[in-house]
């Protein structure tokens, strides 16, 4: 699979309202690797992403990419790269960008509802992993580096806190490390719910 993006202008690149994307799916005869170089083309699927879609995409990269950071052994560095790019807050560049051209109260009604709550359930996810990425940054770097780290933490309340308000929804607040301790117990009640009635059911 390959990616073009394009505008309807026939220009490659505009701005996040403008901007589509195509994919190109190419299934081949056989698997690679294979014996030979070149391996003849099955079939071709072509499929167009609308801006919103767009949106939608990029941010769920975005996701997966600092889910995948924080897994153990974590790399401080790129860790720290790829969180200040994530929590930056820029009107015209970013998660920002997406949430003002597609979730604004001006706008929101153009596009269709599935879509709106695809992006900002993704954007929920994205709340939610930086955080996490923020806890393991913490727990790893040195000394010298808290103010850095309290810096990204700012940046990461103000994102929530943008958010927060240009969508009126309380859900994107920033996340506290009590939610995350509350949701751990809540995960291991329901854990121990779980197993003390399979338990049950299996010396009934």
């Amino acid at each position: 699979m390959y990616e073009t993006p394009f505008t309807k202008s026939g220009a490659a690149r505009g701005n996040v309202e403008e901007q589509w994307k195509r994919k190109t799916v190419i299934k081949t005869t056989y698997s690679f690797p294979y014996v030979l170089k070149r391996i003849p083309v099955k079939s071709r699927e072509i499929i167009e992403l609308s801006p919103i879609e767009v949106a939608i995409d990029e941010m769920q990269s975005k996701v997966s990419e600092l889910e995948e950071i924080i897994l153990p052994p974590a790399d401080v560095k790129k860790l720290q790269l790829r969180l200040q790019g994530s929590v930056a807050v820029t009107v015209n560049a970013g998660p920002l960008a997406y949430a003002h051209a597609f979730l604004d109260a001006k706008v929101i009604n153009n596009f269709s509802l599935d879509r709106v709550e695809d992006l900002k359930d993704v954007f929920r996810d994205f709340i939610g992993v930086c955080h996490k990425a923020l806890r393991v940054n913490e727990r790893m770097i040195s000394a010298d580096q808290k103010e850095y780290h309290h810096v990204l933490k700012e940046n990461y309340e103000k994102l929530c806190q943008a958010l927060s308000e240009l969508l009126q929804d309380e859900s994107f607040q920033p996340l506290s490390d009590d939610a995350d301790t509350a949701a751990q117990r809540n995960s291991m009640a329901l854990f121990n719910a779980i197993s003390g009635a399979s338990h049950n059911s299996s010396t009934a």
